[in-house]
């Protein structure tokens, strides 16, 4: 059951360079991230405007709209981060690129400087990303635009709109300070629901895993800055991993060719609902007639009684088992990742190139606003958004169309106080284009830029053209010198995550039979992690070019055939935990050794060996998953 075979999920990615869809096609606006965008560009220029200093509001609106991009969701702590991270990022910016303003030569090099800056810090993580490309941004148009703002005055303005747009994100902290972790949770065992609806359902357990993955993304991001133990915290894992049993148990009924009974799907579906309102859903009451039944009616109570806990307040003490790790070994984490790596060095040396040569091109005075082509640079090159060459493509796309969307804005509303409205729009727009592809937030993001450059400057309907050219001109720049002259970037990195996936799920498979080994639960949690993030960068991968799109396309054989080890394993597990016979430790320790094999001669390229002979036991559907595995990468080139 991969997701590989669901005909939707394939066709967000075909043609890949002019979709790359973020989130399936049938994902619906989210009203709250709008509002909260148009609040933070909106309110601060409707400030400005009743002081009677319309143009005073602009460096606040842009502090507002950086960061609600930066609030992609997660807990209000990881929200936080995120939030002050772009702020800060931006003000820094705003202060360099002003004393940059009348360099001449010298800003070149001082943006070359800043671009080393960013490039290096941004792979620290994800606040650290967030707030370089903030940095890169307001670096560029704080040297290129003529604001009025001194250095000190605008960085200060630029934080209070990012302050602002900080407030409305964590508004609801104070009253239910776990509501993200909830919601998330939430969203897990519906997709559960869906799953026991149809079990059959292509890419129904990949939909799950996705769903589970961002949960304890989201949970364990809370967690991490609890002093001491959190009991709620603490239910709300134990939710995720009860929800896990069920969606293996589930995977163990279908391996067995039944259904499950009409029961299951009414509990699960009150799970569902119940999670929610933290009320106690009703139990299961079947006679299991196997033993992939009884693990799944055992799952669906389990989760119900935790439900219940919750609701009548009775939870016990305890932490789940967490690795601490000190200040001290958390910034040499970042440092080892900020200085290591040959793509760390290859990613800061294009990076640094084309934001030179944009920078140059802004000295030669070529183009009219020039520091559109640096800023197009700078939002494109980035190494966290995906292929760089579909975003050049899709922005170059989205621009054509939201230029001709500024044109006509700007040809039919007057200059002055009535901008403020389609400039609102546009903002509540942005969320939902980033969730959807980098081409539809481009299309909602050019008219809004050049509807406030537009408050300043008053440079009517033409803004929309020259930045269409100076877009166009950055697209050309990150095509020509940061992608083509760089064989590195032609080739997506699908083949050591699949030799990461692989070894994840060897490891989990090694400790999966041992109830008594204290770290079965994470391993299974990263081995279906690995999964997922293997599916992400296929996804991107497919978004390159057809000369290398079609190479990529060619894992999509052995990414299903992993899929089936993995549900193959753990539905094993959940069967050999209610009745059915355990495997032997010799059987699980070469199962364990063949897929280490498999994942050492993926990652150093290696031929694999076709199977062998499948061995017979508790094991064998194990087995003949590795087995299948095995045969579908031996005639994988």
């Amino acid at each position: 059951m991969p997701w590989l075979s669901r005909p939707d999920r394939l066709a967000d990615v075909a043609p890949g360079w002019l979709v790359e869809a973020v989130r399936p096609a049938s994902a619906r606006p989210d009203w709250g991230p709008m509002l909260r965008m148009a609040a933070s560009v909106a309110v601060p220029l409707v400030v400005a405007l009743f002081a009677g200093q319309l143009m005073r509001g602009l460096l606040p609106a842009m502090g507002g709209m950086a960061a609600g991009l930066a609030d992609r969701g997660g807990s209000y702590r990881a929200r936080l981060i995120r939030v002050s991270s772009a702020g800060a990022g931006g003000a820094t910016g705003y202060v360099v690129g002003h004393a940059l303003r009348e360099a001449g030569w010298w800003a070149v090099a001082g943006v070359a400087l800043v671009s080393v800056v960013a490039a290096l810090v941004s792979t620290a993580g994800d606040a650290g990303s967030i707030g370089t490309l903030q940095l890169l941004v307001m670096t560029v148009i704080a040297q290129g635009v003529p604001f009025p703002e001194s250095g000190a005055y605008g960085a200060l303005a630029y934080l209070a709109g990012a302050l602002w747009a900080l407030a409305l994100a964590l508004a609801g902290w104070p009253f239910r300070p776990r509501a993200p972790e909830a919601a998330a949770v939430t969203g897990v065992y519906r997709a559960l629901a869906e799953l026991a609806e149809d079990p059959g359902a292509p890419g129904g357990p990949a939909a799950f895993d996705d769903a589970i993955k961002r949960a304890y993304e989201v949970v364990f991001g809370a967690r991490s800055a609890a002093s001491g133990p959190d009991a709620e915290r603490t239910h709300l894992v134990a939710l995720l991993n009860q929800a896990a049993q069920i969606r293996h148990a589930l995977v163990s009924l279908a391996q067995e060719g039944r259904d499950p009974p009409p029961e299951v799907v009414d509990a699960a579906r009150a799970l569902a609902a119940a999670v929610g309102r933290e009320r106690r859903p009703p139990g299961l009451r079947l006679e299991p007639s196997s033993p992939a039944l009884a693990a799944l009616c055992s799952a669906v109570n389990g989760a119900a009684e935790l439900v219940g806990a919750e609701a009548r307040g009775d939870l016990e003490a305890g932490e789940p088992p967490y690795e601490p790790m000190g200040r001290a070994a958390r910034l040499a984490a970042v440092w080892r990742r900020v200085w290591s790596g040959p793509l760390t060095r290859v990613y800061t040396a294009r990076l640094t190139l084309c934001m030179g040569a944009a920078a140059a091109l802004n000295e030669l005075h070529w183009l009219e606003r020039s520091y559109w082509t640096t800023l197009t640079v700078a939002l494109v090159l980035k190494p966290d958004f995906g292929s760089v060459f579909a975003r050049a493509v899709q922005r170059g796309l989205g621009t054509v169309a939201g230029a001709v969307i500024g044109t006509v804005i700007l040809s039919v509303v007057p200059y002055g106080p009535a901008i403020l409205a389609p400039i609102a729009v546009f903002a509540a727009l942005l969320p939902y284009g980033r969730q959807r592809n980098w081409g539809l937030m481009s299309t909602f993001q050019v008219p809004l830029v050049v509807l406030l450059v537009d408050l300043l400057t008053g440079g009517g309907p033409r803004l929309a053209e020259v930045r269409l050219v100076d877009t166009l001109a950055g697209c050309g720049i990150v095509l020509l010198l940061g992608y083509l002259p760089w064989p590195a970037s032609w080739h997506a990195p699908v083949r050591p995550r699949f030799a990461d996936a692989v070894s994840a799920i060897a490891r989990y498979v090694r400790h999966a039979f041992d109830p008594a080994h204290p770290g079965r639960t994470a391993l299974r949690r990263e081995a279906f992690d690995a999964l997922a993030d293997l599916r992400t960068v296929f996804q991107r991968a497919v978004t390159e070019p057809a000369v290398v799109s079609r190479r990529v396309t060619t894992w999509m054989a052995p990414m299903t055939a992993l899929e089936q080890v993995a549900d193959a394993t753990a539905a094993t597990v959940a069967r050999t935990e209610h009745g059915a016979p355990t495997p032997s430790p010799e059987s699980v320790r070469e199962a364990a050794r063949s897929l280490d094999g498999i994942a050492g001669a993926v990652r150093e390229g290696r031929p694999v060996r076709g199977p062998g002979p499948v061995t017979e036991g508790p094991l064998e559907r194990v087995n003949r998953a590795v087995c299948g595995l095995r045969e579908t990468l031996s005639g994988h080139e």
